[in-house]
């Protein structure tokens, strides 16, 4: 089939699918906050779309330079001195069977790690994750595993074994006790993601006011 002539999108254009593509994530947020965690999985495509520039894979904010900002880091740095796991972008729930994962921004943040801005390429890359083998994971890593072969746009028939481990073998090792019975912790990974979006519609709202539309708040846990 011959290919057909392309036309380039004027930037009006581009700032419209920006606002709209928001529009979806923020939805998407709201109803994850809202209870429907398996909502993750199309907010990491949202967050795909927007960020992940790579080939013919055009990051809709290296469109309009908005990776050239610096964004909001939550999560701080990995502890080199700590000798257990760590998952800074979450905090975790203990309770009779509704232990889990939350997203730092349903529970109002911590102190423990004061937010910070970094430029694109350190928050994107810089490491969130460390499981109990020494394993580490940054924002890039979640997004793309869960976009691309965990049910965002794509369900592949295996999983990267690092991956496969910190989503469904409690890499991070922790054990919930229910009476006489040890059941492993939640998987973070959608909380995780969640807290991403947190961070880039943060950014926005600040970086980009001149463009975009965001009428946004994390729905926090009581």
């Amino acid at each position: 089939m011959a290919k057909n002539n392309r036309v380039k999108r004027t930037k009006a254009d581009i700032i419209n699918e920006l606002n709209e593509q928001l529009a979806l994530l923020i939805h998407a947020c709201h109803s994850f906050d809202s209870g429907l965690q398996p909502i993750g999985k199309h907010i990491a495509l949202s967050l795909r779309t927007l960020l992940h520039h790579k080939g013919q894979s055009q990051a809709l904010l290296e469109q309009l330079g908005f990776r050239a900002k610096r964004y909001l880091d939550t999560a701080g740095k990995i502890n080199p001195n700590n000798l257990a796991t760590d998952c800074n972008l979450c905090v975790m729930q203990m309770g009779e069977g509704n232990s889990q994962y939350l997203p730092r921004c349903a529970v109002g943040g911590s102190s423990l790690w004061p937010n910070q801005w970094l430029p694109f390429d350190k928050w994107w890359n810089s490491n969130v994750i460390k499981d109990n083998k020494g394993r580490f994971f940054n924002r890039r890593d979640l997004i793309l595993y869960v976009a691309d072969t965990d049910g965002g746009a794509h369900v592949d028939s295996d999983l990267d074994e690092e991956y496969m481990d910190l989503s469904r073998n409690n890499s991070l090792g922790w054990i919930i006790h229910e009476g006489n019975v040890e059941k492993p912790f939640p998987s973070p990974i959608m909380a995780c993601i969640r807290q991403i979006a947190h961070e880039l519609l943060e950014t926005l709202k600040i970086k980009a006011k001149d463009m975009v539309h965001i009428e946004y708040e994390p729905i926090q846990k009581s």
